[in-house]
C-alpha cells in the first residue's frame, strides 16, 4: 500500500518532470527558430559585405581609370605639341634656351594641372639633354632618371605604364612615349616623353576605400596581369595572388564577382574582382575570419533574443539601447579617423625644393659660396639685394578649447597662406614665405641695395602689421613678429633669422609690443639696478605651505610685476626657474618628496612659455594645483599598491625574462622611480625579488613534480646552465641534491 509520503514524493517527481518537459517543449522550437534566423542573417550579412567590396572596387576602378586615361590623353596632346615637333628641326637645340624654356613651360603647365604627377621629362637623343619639371635643363648623364631612359631605349617600351628602376625607387609609375609618335618605325624615334605618377597618392585613395570596405588588400593589374598598384597593410607577410586565384578570375565569364580561396599562408580569404573595359583587373581581398568577426553581433543578438523569449523582456530593451547607440559611436569613430588621416596627410606634405633649400640656409646648412650661387641661379633667387628675415609666432594657440595640439599643422598652413597672399599683393615687397624648423611662419624679404635703410624698415614693419591684422580678422589669432637686421648678402639670412628669434624673446618683458625689431630693442636696452624679489618668493612658498592657493596666486602676480623694471630678457628668463626651484624644494614640508615633483619635467614645461603672462598663468593654473595634489597624496598607500601590482606581474610571468623597464611602462612611471619605490616597500632590489621568485617556483616544481631539471629551468625562464649556477649560489646545493634531500 502506498503511503501519503510516497504519494507526495511521486507527485513531486511527476511535477518536476512536467516542468522539464514544458521547458524542453518551449526551448526546442525557440532554439530551432533562432538557429534558422542565425543562418539566414549570416548569409545576408555576408552578401552585404560582398556588395560593399564590389562598390569599393567600382570606386577604385573609376578613380584609377580616370587618372590613367587623363595622363595618357595629356601625354599624347603634349607629344603632338608643335614645340616638341619643332625641337627636332632646330639647329643647335641644346643651346637654344628660348625654345627650351617655351617647351619647359608647357611641360610644367601640364604637371601642375594634375597633383598626382610627380615629374614630366622630355629626352632629346641627338642633343643629349633632358628637360624636366623638377630639374629643368640637364645633360642626360647628370639626370636623376638616366637609368630609366637607358632601359626605355633598350626595351623599346612605348605607350605603356611601366615601373622603371629609378622611378620605382622614388615611388613613381611611368607612362613613356617615343617621339615622334606619328611613325610606326621605332628607328625614327628621336626622343622620349615620360610622365611619372606618384603611386603613394593613388595608394592613399585605395587605403581610404579599403577602410570603408574592410579590405585587407586592394590590387590593380594591367592587361598582362602585371601589378600596377597594390595597397597592402604594413607588416603583412601574406601573398594574396597566386596562379590559382588569377586563373579563376581570368576564366570567369562575368566582368565582376567574388569567390573564396586560400592565401600564401593557408588563411582563407574572400576575393572580389572587377574587370574594366581597358583590360585592367581590380581585386579586393578580405579575410574570411574578418567577415565572420564583423558579423559576430548576429550571433549575440540571436542568443539574446532566445534568452529574452525564455526569460524576461528586459534583454530586448538593453539590445535596443545598444543598437540605438551604435550609430553614434560609429559616427564619432569615423570623425576621429578622418581627423587623424588629415593630420597625417598634412604631416607628410613635402615642401617645394626651393623652400627646403631656404630652410637649410636659415639653419646655416650650406657648404660654400659657389654652391650657394649655383643654387640661387637654379631657382631664380636674387643675390645682389638686401635681405631681412621676419618670424611670425601665434600666441596662446592651445589656450582654451578652440584648438588642439594636432591642429597645429592646419593653423600653420593657414597662417603661411595669409602671409603669401599679402606678400604677393604688396606692390613694393618681394620675398619668400616658408616654415622654419619649429613650424613657425617665416618670411624672407629682399630690397634693392640702393634703398635707404629707414624706408626698408618702414615697409617691413607695415607688412608685419598687415599680416597681424589679417590673421586677427580671419583666424581670430594673435601673432607676434620678430624682425632681424638687414644684410646685403644672401648667406647672412641665417644671422637675420637668429636675430628675429632673439627679438621675439624680448616679449618676456616687453609684452605691449607685438612687432619687435632687433635694432630698436638693443639700441634702447639698458642695465638698470635690479634685485631678485626674494621676499615675494617667500610669500608664495608660505602661502602654498598653508594651502592658501588664492594668496599664492596674488603673490605670483606681484612677483611678475616686480620683474618689469629689469627690462632684461636674461634676468627675467632666469628668475622664474629660481622661483620654481624654491617651490620644489619646499614640497617636502607638506609630506611629499622632491622626486615626485621632478617626475613631471616642470623645468621643460616652464621653458616652453615665452612671455611673463604665460609663465604667470602656468604657475597659477598648473604648478600650484600640482603642488597641492602631491602634498596631499598618501605616498605610502600608492607605493604599496604599485609594489603589489609589480609582484603580481612578476609571478604571473615567471616563465620568461622580466625587466624593470617593462614593469615601469606597465604602470606608466619611470624605471628609476619604480626602483626606489620597490626597494622601499619590499626591502630589496627588483632583480633580487625576480630571482627569489623564480627560485621559489623551481623549488616547488622540484619537490612536487617529476619534471627533469631542463624543463624546470625553462619553466622559470633560465637556460639549464644558468639555472644550475643561480640555484647553487642561492641554496648552496644543486637542484638534483635539493630534490633528493627534500622530496
Amino acid at each position: 500500500m502506498v503511503t501519503n509520503k510516497e504519494a507526495h514524493g511521486m507527485k513531486a517527481a511527476y511535477f518536476y518532470r512536467f516542468i522539464w518537459f514544458g521547458c524542453f517543449s518551449v526551448c526546442l522550437p525557440i532554439m530551432l527558430a533562432g538557429l534558422v534566423y542565425y543562418q539566414f542573417s549570416m548569409k545576408g550579412g555576408i552578401a552585404n559585405i560582398q556588395s560593399a567590396n564590389q562598390t569599393s572596387l567600382i570606386m577604385v576602378e573609376q578613380f584609377t581609370e580616370k587618372v590613367m586615361r587623363d595622363i595618357v590623353d595629356r601625354s599624347f596632346q603634349l607629344a603632338f605639341d608643335p614645340a616638341i615637333g619643332e625641337s627636332f628641326n632646330l639647329q643647335q637645340y641644346q643651346t637654344n634656351y628660348v625654345a627650351q624654356m617655351e617647351l619647359l613651360n608647357k611641360i610644367s603647365l601640364e604637371k601642375y594641372q594634375n597633383s598626382l604627377i610627380g615629374d614630366i621629362y622630355y629626352y632629346y637623343r641627338q642633343a643629349n639633354l633632358v628637360l624636366s619639371t623638377e630639374a629643368g635643363h640637364q645633360k642626360t648623364p647628370d639626370f636623376n632618371f638616366n637609368k630609366d631612359i637607358a632601359q626605355l631605349e633598350i626595351t623599346g617600351q612605348d605607350g605603356q605604364w611601366i615601373y622603371l628602376p629609378e622611378g620605382l625607387r622614388h615611388g613613381y609609375i611611368s607612362f613613356a612615349l617615343r617621339l615622334p609618335t606619328l611613325s610606326s618605325d621605332e628607328t625614327d624615334s628621336q626622343g622620349l616623353l615620360v610622365t611619372q605618377v606618384d603611386v603613394s597618392q593613388i595608394k592613399k585613395y585605395f587605403a581610404n576605400v579599403s577602410l570603408l570596405a574592410k579590405s585587407q588588400s586592394i590590387i590593380a593589374l594591367d592587361e598582362q596581369q602585371r601589378p600596377l598598384f597594390h595597397m597592402q597593410k604594413e607588416n603583412d607577410p601574406q601573398t594574396y595572388l597566386n596562379e590559382e586565384v588569377l586563373h579563376t578570375i581570368i576564366a570567369a565569364p562575368q566582368q565582376s564577382g567574388g569567390f573564396q580561396a586560400h592565401g600564401s599562408l593557408g588563411e582563407s580569404f574572400f576575393y572580389s574582382y572587377k574587370k574594366s573595359t581597358s583590360g585592367h583587373m581590380y581585386i579586393s581581398v578580405t579575410p574570411y575570419q574578418a567577415i565572420l568577426g564583423e558579423l559576430a553581433w548576429i550571433r549575440w543578438i540571436t542568443l539574446a533574443a532566445v534568452l529574452a523569449l525564455i526569460s524576461i523582456c528586459m534583454v530586448l530593451t538593453i539590445i535596443s539601447l545598444r543598437r540605438a547607440y551604435n550609430p553614434i559611436r560609429q559616427l564619432f569613430d569615423h570623425l576621429n579617423k578622418q581627423t587623424q588621416t588629415l593630420g597625417e596627410q598634412l604631416d607628410r606634405l613635402i615642401p617645394p625644393l626651393m623652400e627646403r633649400l631656404l630652410q637649410q640656409w636659415l639653419a646655416g646648412n650650406y657648404i660654400h659660396s659657389p654652391t650657394m650661387y649655383d643654387e640661387c641661379r637654379k631657382y631664380g633667387i636674387p643675390v645682389d639685394h638686401t635681405f631681412v628675415v621676419l618670424l611670425f609666432k601665434v600666441e596662446n594657440l592651445f589656450k582654451g578649447e578652440r584648438f588642439r595640439p594636432e591642429d597645429k599643422p592646419v593653423i600653420t598652413f593657414a597662417v603661411t597662406n595669409v602671409m603669401r597672399e599679402l606678400l604677393s599683393s604688396h606692390p613694393k615687397l618681394r620675398g619668400y614665405v616658408l616654415h622654419d624648423s619649429q613650424g613657425q611662419g617665416t618670411a624672407i624679404l629682399y630690397f634693392d641695395r640702393e634703398d635707404p635703410l629707414p624706408s626698408m624698415v618702414h615697409q617691413t614693419k607695415l607688412f608685419a602689421e598687415s599680416v597681424q591684422a589679417a590673421i586677427q580678422q580671419y583666424l581670430k589669432l594673435q601673432v607676434s613678429v620678430g624682425i632681424g637686421r638687414f644684410y646685403p648678402h644672401i648667406a647672412d639670412i641665417r644671422v637675420s633669422y637668429r636675430e628675429s628669434k632673439l627679438a621675439l624673446q624680448y616679449r618676456l618683458y616687453n609684452e605691449q609690443e607685438s612687432v619687435l625689431y632687433i635694432d630698436d630693442l638693443e639700441s634702447t636696452q639698458k642695465l638698470p639696478t635690479f634685485r631678485y624679489p626674494r621676499a615675494i618668493q617667500n610669500s608664495i612658498v608660505d602661502a602654498l605651505a598653508i594651502g592658501d592657493k588664492k594668496q599664492a596666486q596674488l603673490a605670483m602676480e606681484a612677483f611678475t610685476h616686480a620683474l618689469q623694471p629689469s627690462e632684461s630678457y636674461a634676468i627675467s628668463s632666469q628668475c622664474y626657474p629660481m622661483l620654481l626651484a624654491a617651490i620644489i624644494a619646499s614640497v617636502e614640508h607638506k609630506g611629499g618628496g622632491i622626486p615626485d615633483m621632478l617626475e613631471y619635467d616642470l623645468f621643460d614645461q616652464l621653458r616652453a612659455r615665452e612671455t611673463r603672462a604665460e609663465m604667470c598663468e602656468w604657475f597659477s593654473d598648473h604648478l600650484f594645483p600640482l603642488y597641492e595634489q602631491i602634498s596631499d597624496e598618501n605616498y605610502h598607500k600608492s607605493g604599496k599598491l604599485i609594489a603589489q601590482k609589480v609582484r603580481k606581474h612578476v609571478l604571473d610571468h615567471i616563465s620568461r625574462e622580466i625587466s624593470l623597464a617593462e614593469c615601469a611602462d606597465l604602470l606608466h612611471i619611470s624605471p628609476a622611480y619604480l626602483s626606489r619605490l620597490f626597494k622601499k616597500e619590499i626591502g630589496g632590489s627588483f632583480l633580487d625579488f625576480v630571482t627569489e621568485s623564480k627560485m621559489n617556483e623551481a623549488r616547488r616544481l622540484l619537490t612536487a613534480t617529476d619534471a627533469n631539471i631542463s624543463h624546470i629551468a625553462e619553466a622559470v625562464g633560465y637556460s639549464h646552465r644558468t639555472f644550475n649556477r643561480v640555484f647553487q649560489r642561492l641554496l648552496k646545493m644543486s637542484p638534483s641534491d635539493y630534490r633528493t634531500h627534500y622530496r
